[in-house]
């Protein structure tokens, strides 16, 4: 996959590929974005053309608002992920006071007509320009058919909630990663690189890894232990992650995700891992001591040891 990033539309490159362009911001890759995505890539193969997504390199929420929003799949997991899907280009635009206050016309012909779009895949809420005044209808009144334009319905949920980045997001900050599974039909999943904790697992038994973050993520807000996959060095792995403050071995105050890997004993400081959520197994709580903690994590391994995960050698 080639990717591109656009400060200014001034930056596209004209030529004479054809296109079939998926359009939207694409944070979590949920399952109506899967569905857009293979829509465009399936609909480019059989018209001969390349496959491509346009996004930006932030949440335009996180432009307006002047405040950060941390995403389910930050950049390089999206690149990543898009990657394996089959995209052929990725084009992120760097959304900034220009972009934001670009006229639907002008963004049909700085942008769509440049990269010589002719079909569009989106959802049906789909909108851009300033003020969000450019619909899915608009590009093909606008180019009077050239541009056709396929819509991909809304994907609800159980509850009837419309499946959207924002929705999955407090799933996540609210510990709701089966719920997240469910219905965005991925397990959630983070990654970073092991640093040095105190090292305490170590004497009952229990060493743990201390996860990093590589990027940005969104992490629950609901404190406590969770049944995970671990990913390390292109192998998997049962794992127990606690998130939150340690409160039986540190008053630091400070936010930790460490992980007990089962049936692992390396010793992997400074290796990058990937943690894969599947389920909330207790809140987080204060021990009397080591002893203690240690019969709690023996009572969590043996839960992780009889659930039903899928563990290989990650395939190339």
């Amino acid at each position: 996959m080639k990717v591109f990033y656009i400060n200014d539309m001034s930056e596209i490159k004209e030529d004479n590929i054809k296109r079939a362009v998926a359009l939207g911001f694409f944070d979590g890759i949920h399952k109506g974005h899967r569905k857009i995505i293979e829509n465009t890539i399936s609909g480019a193969k059989n018209e001969g053309m390349t496959s491509c997504l346009l996004t930006f390199d932030i949440c335009p929420k996180e432009f307006f608002s002047g405040k950060e929003i941390k995403l389910l799949t930050p950049k390089q997991r999206k690149i990543s992920i898009l990657n394996e899907l089959g995209i052929d280009e990725l084009y992120i635009l760097k959304f900034n006071d220009k972009l934001s206050k670009i006229s639907k016309e002008e963004f049909i012909e700085t942008v769509l007509k440049k990269l010589n779009i002719v079909s569009v895949y989106c959802g049906e809420d789909y909108l851009f320009g300033s003020k969000g005044q450019g619909t899915p209808a608009f590009i093909e009144e606008y180019t009077k058919g050239s541009i056709k334009v396929n819509i991909v319905k809304l994907i609800k949920s159980k509850d009837n909630n419309k499946i959207s980045s924002t929705y999955l997001r407090n799933l996540i900050i609210e510990g709701k990663v089966f719920e997240y599974k469910e219905i965005s039909g991925v397990n959630y999943k983070i990654s970073g690189k092991v640093k040095k904790g105190k090292q305490l697992g170590r004497t009952i038994s229990f060493p743990t890894v201390n996860l990093e973050l590589d990027e940005e993520y969104v992490i629950p807000n609901k404190f406590g232990v969770y049944l995970t996959k671990v990913k390390v060095k292109g192998k998997y792995y049962k794992g127990i992650t606690n998130i939150g403050k340690n409160p039986t071995v540190s008053d630091s105050g400070n936010l930790s995700i460490e992980t007990y890997i089962l049936d692992f004993s390396e010793d992997i400081y400074g290796e990058k891992i990937e943690l894969e959520f599947y389920d909330y197994l207790r809140k987080e709580q204060k021990f009397l001591g080591l002893e203690e903690l240690k019969k709690q994590l023996l009572n969590d391994k043996a839960l992780a040891e009889k659930f039903n995960m899928e563990l290989s050698i990650e395939k190339k």
